[in-house]
């Protein structure tokens, strides 16, 4: 059965390292619905989040071949139970009459966004949250008059502590080549 997994990889930051784990995603035809790259409390070493829609056993093997590059040197697959994450989103809406903003800034506040800039005719309004609340908070103010819409990929980091969290077989026997790491 299909489900979201969140695959966070660790790995020294070289150029070509981004392609290469893209590439094994491309080869098995899983399409990446967010990735997101950032440096780590280590100097020198970065955080790939990279969410996939797939079965449970398709995850770990994808997550296997990526341990086995270099530079890599980590990797866990995660169900969202395993971490706390966020996205972040900007929505650039109409508001051209002094009624349409006050309810703008009514809904703004209730759903717990800012507004991050605001001209004559328009308002750009941050939301950090789950992606559920993003695409609510979309679904709420396209009435409004959306005008542009951006948002990041996941974030998010493990709700244990990474060393607690390895080697871990996979399901179906003590084969080496099943182990995924977790």
């Amino acid at each position: 059965m299909s489900e979201r997994y969140t695959l966070c990889v660790f790995s020294e930051n070289s150029p070509g390292v981004l392609h290469r784990i893209t590439t094994l995603f491309t080869r098995r035809k899983l399409n990446i619905e967010s990735l997101t790259v950032s440096e780590t409390e280590k100097s020198g070493i970065s955080r790939f989040t990279i969410v996939v829609q797939t079965e449970r056993e398709l995850a770990y093997k994808v997550a296997d071949q990526i341990q086995r590059i270099i530079e890599v040197s980590d990797v866990y697959v995660c169900d969202d139970s395993d971490l706390v994450f966020k996205e972040i989103a900007l929505y650039k809406v109409s508001a051209s009459e002094d009624e349409q903003r006050r309810r703008l800034d009514d809904l703004v506040l209730q759903q717990r966004a800012q507004i991050a800039f605001a001209k004559n005719g328009y308002v750009i309004i941050e939301k950090m949250g789950t992606e559920v609340e993003v695409r609510s908070l979309y679904a709420l103010l396209e009435p409004f008059g959306m005008l542009e819409f951006v948002r990041s990929g996941r974030i998010g980091l493990l709700k244990e502590n990474r060393e607690e969290k390895q080697f871990v077989e996979h399901e179906g026997g003590d084969n080496e080549e099943a182990k995924a790491f977790i």
